[in-house]
């Protein structure tokens, strides 16, 4: 059931909410997925952006987004991908970032929130200088692709499809593989 929320309000990361969002990370993507050391250690890079949705009270988080640099080779290389076919779309523009991470709470879906906190962070990452963003969109097994139509709706541009995009990450348990993850991913790309 969806839950009606009176007031969202975007904000950068805050240490307090850390706690909820290993929890929510988790029950949305499977275990493992992320923890308190890996997002302390990726939100204090100086170029990684965190977005937060937190209801107007402030002490529920409805949702999060995370960004961050990457160069053509760690983008080749995460997205097994080769740097010739993501230079043929960047050109010499060497500025680049992946929309890792968009997830939100179950009852508050379909609420406008999701493309709300993407905005704010395509945003942050345009004032930053990036020139492109990438984003890797889960298929789930049923061949749903969850941030699709956020992302579609920001002006992201499919590219291509990688065949069992997070199976090298031997820690994480998918919750649709009920293990390592074997799903799909639907690679998209917009220039900012």
């Amino acid at each position: 059931m969806q839950t009606a929320v009176a007031t969202v309000k975007c904000i950068d990361f805050r240490p307090r909410y850390l706690d909820q969002m290993v929890e929510l990370g988790e029950e949305r993507f499977g275990e493992k997925y992320t923890s308190e050391s890996k997002l302390r250690s990726y939100i204090e890079k100086k170029d990684n952006i965190c977005k937060l949705a937190v209801n107007g009270e402030g002490d529920r988080l409805l949702g999060f987004f995370l960004m961050h640099r990457t160069s053509v080779l760690r983008l080749a290389k995460e997205f097994k991908m080769k740097a010739p076919e993501i230079e043929r779309v960047i050109g010499d523009n060497r500025k680049i970032c992946v929309a890792k991470s968009l997830v939100l709470q179950k009852d508050v879906e379909k609420g406008g929130i999701a493309t709300k906190l993407a905005q704010r962070g395509l945003e942050k990452a345009k004032s930053k200088g990036f020139y492109s963003c990438w984003s890797p969109l889960w298929i789930r097994k049923d061949g749903a692709i969850p941030a699709q139509n956020v992302i579609e709706r920001l002006g992201f541009t499919f590219y291509k499809i990688v065949h069992m995009l997070w199976v090298d990450d031997e820690d994480y348990k998918c919750i649709d593989c009920k293990g390592p993850c074997k799903c799909d991913a639907a690679v998209y790309y917009k220039i900012l």
